[in-house]
């Protein structure tokens, strides 16, 4: 079996510690924002581990960021997490963490849209709006995740066979 990827798998949180180019973690799906700014720290500070049998020392990533990816509730309701208040919460943890070079990119899809596309559109406009409503966030709100489609809803891997006719 095929381990999560996820900001709460620990050997995730390691490995991204000895990249040397910008990484994100999104928050996981129940929204809790402690645990991936545990990430992030984690991402950003040395780290000495094993990973595969080998000893690994890493000098942490301080381009490692936060992405807001919406989340879902116990009732499987989406909760956004792009709104002005999300995102000055999301500035005050990094002060509360004291990480480096705070960055966040929202993600217009999945939770924070209901994976409606369309509704990207209106997360980036009003993303921009608070964007040049507060300088902080101007500062560090700095990106997108857009997925495009060709289509509405979800597109599957046509199958191999049906590829070849």
């Amino acid at each position: 079996a095929v381990g999560a990827r996820s900001v709460e798998d620990q050997e995730h949180r390691f490995v991204a510690s000895g990249i040397d180019v910008p990484i994100g973690l999104k928050n996981p799906t129940s929204g809790n924002l402690n645990v991936m700014f545990n990430g992030i720290y984690a991402a950003q500070n040395q780290q000495h581990f094993l990973y595969n049998g080998a000893e690994v020392k890493t000098d942490g990533n301080s381009l490692a960021h936060a992405i807001l990816r919406g989340a879902n509730n116990e009732n499987g309701q989406n909760i956004v997490n792009y709104h002005y208040e999300d995102l000055v919460k999301a500035l005050d943890k990094y002060s509360e963490f004291n990480l480096e070079n705070p960055f966040i990119l929202v993600d217009t899809n999945h939770d924070n849209s209901g994976k409606r596309y369309l509704e990207q559109i209106r997360i980036v406009r009003q993303t921009l709006i608070n964007r040049d409503w507060n300088e902080k966030i101007n500062k560090v709100a700095r990106g997108f995740m857009i997925e495009s489609s060709l289509e509405d809803g979800r597109q599957d891997a046509p199958d191999a066979r049906q590829a070849r006719e």
